[in-house]
């Protein structure tokens, strides 16, 4: 099963966009670090800078745009579980404090001491929402990182040649009779 979707995955990621290599503006520099920087203060800016970058080279429009959307939409639900979960938490255990020196239920009527800690199959408690809300956080830093180094790479990109020389065949291979596999060429012109 792990084979079939890694040679699903190379198949979907081996989509090649193919351009015309002449130029509009061959003066134009790009700058690798700009689009870092961009991402690193504003999510979804380094994209956008790229974005310009890429059109100053013909038929390369509309690679790197929708980038930030995605991005910004990652990290708004992130950021919306690990609020959420943290103010949840953080309610819990002001309770379960509160229960233990006074032994009022004040917010959580009917749920009982361990059940706001460890939970119930009907409520989360203060050791599962910690989790989700650690998950959420993990998940938003995730995503940050990965929209710097996606605007970083693909900055590299964008003055990167792509022409119509540059081919990529996959064909099936036989080894033996019984082993079997792909075979995969590229080839530069």
């Amino acid at each position: 099963m792990k084979h079939i979707i890694l040679l699903l995955f190379l198949l979907l990621s081996v989509i090649s966009f193919s351009a015309d290599s002449t130029r509009i503006d061959t003066s134009y520099h790009h700058n690798r670090n700009y689009a870092a920087l961009w991402s690193t203060f504003i999510p979804g800016a380094g994209q956008v800078y790229n974005e310009i970058g890429h059109r100053k080279v013909q038929g390369r429009a509309h690679i790197s745009w929708w980038r930030a959307p995605v991005i910004i939409a990652g990290l708004g639900v992130t950021g919306y579980f690990a609020v959420t979960n943290g103010v949840q938490a953080k309610d819990i255990k002001t309770e379960w404090l509160k229960r233990e020196e006074t032994g009022v239920e004040t917010n959580f009527i009917g749920v009982t001491s361990d059940e706001l800690l460890k939970g119930s199959p009907s409520f989360y408690g203060f050791d599962e929402r910690a989790k989700y809300r650690d998950y959420a956080v993990a998940g938003f830093i995730l995503i940050y990182g990965m929209n710097i180094i996606d605007a970083f790479v693909d900055a590299h990109f964008v003055t990167f040649d792509v022409s119509q020389h540059l081919q990529f065949s996959m064909r099936p291979k036989l080894f033996s009779p019984n082993e079997y596999g792909i075979s995969l060429a590229l080839k530069f012109k």
